[in-house]
């Protein structure tokens, strides 16, 4: 008799977190993952907080023509809530923060600066649309 009530609660709580997940409510990056922001004339995704979510970004990588990795350490651990922004001759043409470590921009055809400020410490990179495997390294 126990077995079963054991199954069934284990079954209740599956149920429930697929109806939280299925809602939003307990993987709000996976969500966020999948909408496109805009700052100015540059379109943006970020996202890429665990498999799933790094998975759908990943998919969605042909709408963009610029993508980058926020990444810490020498295991180049993930980071996410950076705050970044997009320069074009020496003016921030965008600014948000990265959601998750991965991020994709859709930007006019050019040449880019990407500033991250992450513990206290700005990181750069120059970038040219096209380019989708570049790194802010702390």
């Amino acid at each position: 008799m126990s077995l079963s009530y054991q199954a069934l609660r284990r079954g209740a709580l599956i149920g429930a977190l697929a109806g939280l997940s299925a809602a939003g409510l307990l993987s709000p990056t996976l969500s966020q993952a999948a909408e496109v922001h805009h700052a100015g004339d540059i379109s943006y995704l970020c996202g890429g907080v665990g498999q799933g979510s790094l998975k759908a970004l990943q998919a969605r990588a042909p709408e963009f023509n610029l993508g980058f990795w926020m990444v810490e350490g020498p295991q180049g651990a993930y980071l996410a809530d950076v705050p970044i922004h997009v320069m074009q001759h020496g003016k921030t043409v965008a600014q948000f923060t990265a959601g998750g470590p991965l991020c994709y921009l859709k930007a006019p055809a050019g040449r880019y600066t990407i500033v991250g400020l992450h513990k206290q410490q700005e990181r750069k990179i120059e970038m040219q649309t096209g380019n989708k495997n570049a790194y802010l390294r702390w």
